[in-house]
């Protein structure tokens, strides 16, 4: 059967909605994101709770952006869980900065289609920082109450009470083993023959590193994590903030590569994609998010410390190096090195390089 267009996915996924109480006048296509097909959708009629808007996720066997990159759509049905079990998490609100995720109105199984709450002209976190310019008083706001939220759910994420969730999101294996194939096997590896001078000596670290993640997984050792936790799947309102007291709401989205894992992946990719803004863009603000988020977070033993730095490091030699249009040959260098240092430093426990990076945070 051939491939339906964008344009007929669009006109299907509106046609689906037309006898619920979801039925959209238009459906106008969102950024960001690259693995489902997302909408904001204007309600025929609103909603019980006012609402004139939503967001329709919907998912295909494929990614969005490369439909020859086949992928299961199981994937959504996890969504579903994890964000059915979330109604009970209560907002994060820190100085007048509330962090919740979505709520979740309705889930489509026969159409793989997700209705969610909207967050009406918004950005994302990244986005955000590159278009507005953020103090270091307004970045302790928003990063205090990002870690804040993050501690919340990981410590609700993996008490006896969620034991039933934690038992259904470990099927949610296929996006397990994207996370695994993406940083620590094939790329991480991969990546060295692209800066064979810069990480041919750190190989042996690399394979051995990824010999003991398999390992952990295999084993189903860790704890729910939110799985693509970083910059892109936060969203807040875009406006410029003119003082540090404007109420503001941050929605954490995304969540289909849900699954059990080390709590070191959420850190470890959420900073460095932080890290990435200063390396490349010179926005301090990525740093002062990193710190303010350590804040909030709270303090985390060595060991959970090295685990986040080492993940850290896989991002940026898997990813940082991969950013189009952002740096020169010589930052992109730069960032495989300092990712390979922190990969490297990170398995010898070296806690002393880190106090001078922008990573010593994480150890105090």
């Amino acid at each position: 059967m051939a491939q339906e267009t964008a344009d007929e996915l669009s006109q299907k996924v509106q046609g689906s909605l037309e006898d619920t109480p979801y039925a959209c006048t238009s459906l106008v296509k969102l950024s960001g994101g690259t693995a489902n097909f997302v909408y904001r959708g204007i309600l025929v009629t609103p909603l019980e709770d006012g609402s004139r808007t939503i967001v329709i996720k919907h998912t295909e066997p494929y990614v969005a952006s490369n439909f020859s990159f086949k992928l299961t759509a199981t994937r959504c049905e996890f969504e579903e869980t994890i964000l059915a079990a979330l109604h009970d998490l209560p907002p994060v609100l820190r100085e007048g900065v509330t962090v919740q995720t979505p709520h979740l109105y309705h889930f489509f199984p026969e159409t793989d289609t997700q209705i969610y709450s909207d967050l009406p002209s918004s950005l994302d976190l990244k986005t955000y920082v590159l278009k507005h310019p953020l103090t270091q008083a307004q970045c302790m706001h928003f990063g205090n109450a990002i870690g804040l939220w993050a501690r919340q759910f990981h410590a609700w994420a993996n008490t006896p009470e969620q034991e039933k969730l934690r038992e259904s999101m470990k099927g949610n294996t296929a996006m397990l083993e994207l996370k695994y194939r993406l940083n620590y096997g094939m790329n991480l590896i991969g990546t060295i023959d692209n800066f064979p001078e810069l990480l041919e000596g750190s190989r042996k670290t690399f394979e051995a590193l990824g010999k003991r993640v398999r390992g952990e997984l295999d084993s189903e050792e860790g704890s729910l994590i939110h799985g693509d936790f970083w910059s892109g799947n936060v969203l807040l309102p875009d406006i410029l903030l003119t003082d540090e007291e404007t109420p503001i709401k941050l929605f954490v989205i995304d969540w289909e590569l849900s699954h059990i894992s080390s709590l070191a992946f959420d850190l470890g990719q959420m900073f460095a994609e932080l890290f990435e803004l200063k390396h490349f863009k010179d926005i301090d603000a990525g740093v002062w998010l990193i710190e303010a988020f350590m804040q909030g977070y709270g303090n985390i033993g060595d060991d959970f410390a090295f685990r986040t730095a080492i993940h850290v490091g896989v991002h940026l030699i898997c990813w940082g190096s991969r950013v189009q249009g952002w740096g020169t040959k010589e930052q992109v260098e730069k960032v495989v090195e300092v990712g390979r240092d922190f990969v490297v430093k990170g398995w010898e426990k070296d806690r002393a390089f880190f106090e001078s990076t922008a990573l010593k945070c994480v150890f105090h």
